[in-house]
């Protein structure tokens, strides 16, 4: 349990200097070491943290804790905490774990990694040599949205019934959610993703792992971060992998083994990743080459097509789209009707001259051969896959090299 606040540490024993009686900006939070329970404290006067035995924890005035207040009183050494947290309910939570400590519970501590030094004196949240990691045991915890230096945030196993959209907001390099649980109500799939289209997590994220949480197909919202370099989604039931991952020019890690894919990309084969990880997938094209995910888009959107199959005229919702791709404008997928989300899975380059394409306008190919990458783990057994590539289609005519 982590929480900041303003604090006064008070000597409890008269010494001949002036006690001290300044408030600080600082980081309290629980520790286990050895069997043996601790309040961490961190500030500008104890830049590398100073550690309270809570064995040693005398009394616990809490008259005030309404009001955000609260005293703790130690045996060795013979100080007073005064705390005025910045959050109530952060309070309270802090205020009964310290309770179950005393009262001999087997209490789990969420592990926390702080700064192990200090490079100003002017304490201003966390300092900012090197960036906080925040690994939580079984749930969310709301407290690391105060983390305003977390770097790498690791929610494994966890029940998720939600990640705050303010996860966005922070500059998160390293974020796994493998194995956890995700949302089972519509709703809260549908909003689960919106941290994806903050600023700040756009450009800061490098490494996204989402191994064996039950993933059917990619959130289309991973197309937003501009710097991912380390993609994971192992251990899932995906199907098929969206061409729009050619887009994420960074990516040069990719792990899907044990999935359900029956093709690879061909637009990602043009240049060669440091890893890639495809082990464990059939790779097996359905005889009559029909995809589900295409399947869908066809049911929704045949309306837009002639008796022929020719598209009357191109419109303004594919061309908008179009335009969002180019320019990767970041965005929660609320703000679009839901059936356009679907564009999302078909949506492609035209192998030849690199123009967006939905299937209104592309005829679907494959070829065989296998993925570029400097280090490749497949099956033994795997000497070749299919791989996808998409051509343009005009009235029959097709486009030329660029």
């Amino acid at each position: 349990m982590l929480i900041q606040c303003s604090l006064i540490i008070q000597n409890l024993v008269p010494r001949p200097a002036k006690a001290n009686s300044q408030s600080l900006r600082s980081y309290l939070l629980t520790k286990k070491v050895n069997g043996k329970y601790y309040v961490f404290v961190l500030n500008s006067m104890y830049p590398n943290g100073i550690h309270y035995d809570i064995a040693m924890l005398e009394n616990i005035y809490y008259k005030f804790i309404k009001e955000k207040k609260m005293g703790l009183e130690f045996r060795e050494p013979r100080q007073m905490l005064l705390i005025v947290a910045d959050d109530k309910e952060m309070l309270h939570s802090f205020y009964h774990q310290l309770i179950d400590i005393i009262n001999g519970k087997n209490v789990v501590i969420g592990k926390r990694h702080l700064l192990n030094t200090a490079s100003s004196n002017n304490y201003n949240m966390v300092c900012s040599t090197k960036p906080l990691e925040f690994v939580a045991i079984n749930r969310f915890d709301n407290s690391l949205l105060n983390m305003k230096h977390l770097g790498k945030l690791v929610l494994e196993n966890c029940d998720l019934p939600t990640i705050p959209v303010e996860i966005g907001s922070l500059p998160i390099r390293y974020l796994s959610i493998s194995g956890s649980k995700l949302p089972a109500s519509q709703f809260s799939q549908d909003t689960f993703w919106n941290w994806l289209s903050m600023d700040t997590v756009c450009g800061t994220l490098l490494t996204l792992k989402m191994d064996s949480v039950g993933l059917k197909s990619l959130p289309f919202e991973i197309l937003f971060l501009k710097n991912l370099q380390t993609l994971s989604a192992a251990k899932n039931m995906l199907t098929y992998l969206p061409h729009f991952i050619a887009e994420m020019k960074k990516l040069d890690c990719l792990f899907v083994g044990d999935n359900m894919l029956s093709y690879y990309p061909d637009s990602i084969c043009c240049r060669i990743f440091q890893k890639v990880d495809i082990s464990n997938n059939p790779f097996q094209l359905p005889e009559s080459l029909v995809f589900e995910h295409l399947v869908k888009y066809n049911d929704v959107f045949t309306s837009l097509k002639r008796p022929d199959d020719d598209v009357i005229v191109k419109p303004l919702s594919h061309l908008s789209f179009y335009s969002l791709i180019n320019n990767c404008v970041p965005f929660k997928r609320q703000d679009i009707p839901r059936s356009l989300w679907l564009y999302f899975d078909v949506v492609g380059r035209c192998m030849l001259c690199k123009r967006l394409l939905l299937p209104d306008y592309c005829e679907i190919n494959h070829r065989f051969g296998l993925p570029t990458a400097i280090n490749l783990t497949k099956d033994q057994r795997t000497t070749r896959l299919s791989r996808q590539y998409l051509l343009c289609h005009i009235s029959h005519k097709f486009c030329v090299r660029r």
